[in-house]
């Protein structure tokens, strides 16, 4: 229609341009033949010209028509116009696998109705709509899809939700998966898109009911299925942090726990977001027992770290626990951390920044250099403090450019 609309204007455009000049000045034209003569105006014979071509264009077809009026007619049955539709579409396909999407959208449409397969047409065109970020028209394209085969809703709602997904609208994916699975629980693709869209939204509850169905229908085995579970218990644990007090958070905690498989349980990266979990709803003297119990069957750096952070209990037994870990353990960058924390918990500042600056040695880290940084503002030890500073800014990627800056001076008010 908008092409039709231009050529209306381009036409008026000439139209309006031949009439001035054909005003300004008419020409002349004067042919002779013997004893006769024609005159006309110039514009007059390129008209007369015109038509004679057409009248020859036309006599030629004619004469083609009648020496091969068969092949003519079969140009005009329906089902040389459907031969056309096919060849079209699957041209279309081509194209479209090839990623020319303009092309492949509309050879798609323009054959979708004699094609045979509307709906294999009008699909595969919303496709291309879409590749080329044509929402509207995709979605109009798939209404076709929808009212060209009324009994493939599933099909529809399966490219629907595909585009959808793409377009990151994973709430109204949401719900077409959902209708699709309503009308066939066991539907391999939506139950896997589903887990996708689950991850999406961090709809973790949701993801953890879908579970059992991914695995009774081997959407995921093996490696794939025991992964999922960890990593979806461990969203849960972080979750619970959103809950209102601390109450709740480490009744919810522990009965994540408690619903693990027993081999789940060996998980490191388990026993590390329950342990962190533990810290978060201050439930510190569960903790405490855990990572003693943990440490005992298996050694773990990351326990370690979360040790130092219990803030309740005693701490001078928790400073001579840790110092007995260090007699094994000397080097360990972890320990040290954890000695130099629980050291300044017993205000034990000296020889806290001496097991703060032993990890720091052995493994320079950004926390142990802020952990420095602090201790010696507070100690009064400005270089110190700010060459920790420093240090701890460049471990986190903040590399500063050096530029001019004011002299020290005496702090201003």
């Amino acid at each position: 229609m908008k092409r039709l609309y231009i050529a209306i204007v381009l036409a008026l455009a000439a139209g309006m341009f031949a009439g001035l000049i054909i005003k300004e000045d008419p020409g002349y034209i004067l042919m002779s033949w013997g004893k006769t003569t024609v005159e006309m105006s110039l514009w007059v014979g390129l008209v007369l010209q015109g038509l004679i071509l057409i009248g020859f264009y036309l006599l030629i077809r004619t004469l083609v028509i009648v020496r091969n009026p068969v092949q003519t007619l079969n140009k005009l049955t329906p089902g040389s116009r459907e031969k056309r539709a096919q060849k079209a579409t699957v041209k279309g396909l081509l194209l479209l696998s090839e990623g020319q999407w303009r092309k492949a959208e509309r050879l798609l449409s323009k054959s979708a109705e004699r094609s045979g397969t509307p709906l294999v047409n009008y699909l595969a065109a919303a496709k291309a709509s879409h590749a080329q970020g044509h929402s509207g028209h995709t979605d109009k394209l798939l209404k076709k899809a929808l009212d060209s085969s009324p009994g493939a809703e599933t099909a529809v709602e399966i490219a629907q939700a595909e585009i959808q997904y793409e377009r990151g609208q994973y709430e109204q994916c949401l719900a077409a998966l959902l209708r699709i699975q309503k009308q066939n629980p066991r539907h391999r693709w939506a139950l896997k898109t589903l887990m996708r869209v689950y991850k999406k939204l961090e709809d973790w509850k949701s993801l953890q009911e879908l579970y059992p169905q991914l695995l009774k229908n081997k959407v995921i085995s093996g490696k794939e299925g025991q992964d999922l579970l960890i990593n979806l218990n461990i969203s849960l644990l972080k979750e619970t942090t959103k809950l209102e007090n601390d109450d709740k958070q480490r009744e919810a905690v522990q009965k994540i726990w408690q619903n693990l498989p027993s081999d789940l349980k060996e998980n490191d990266r388990l026993i590390e977001a329950y342990a962190r979990g533990l810290l978060a709803c201050n439930a510190e003297m569960v903790l405490e027992r855990f990572i003693n119990e943990r440490l005992r069957k298996r050694w773990s750096d990351k326990l370690v770290i979360i040790y130092g952070l219990i803030s309740k209990g005693d701490a001078d037994q928790h400073l001579k626990q840790t110092e007995k870990w260090l007699e094994g353990q000397p080097d360990n960058a972890s320990l040290l951390l954890t000695a130099g924390r629980l050291c300044l918990r017993n205000q034990l500042w000296g020889k806290g920044a001496e097991y703060l600056e032993a990890s720091f040695r052995h493994d320079p880290l950004a926390t142990t250099a802020a952990e420095l940084s602090r201790l010696y503002s507070n100690m009064g030890r400005a270089t110190k403090s700010r060459h920790y500073y420093q240090q701890c800014l460049n471990l986190a990627g903040y590399h500063l450019p050096g530029l001019p800056m004011p002299e020290a001076s005496a702090e201003k008010n």
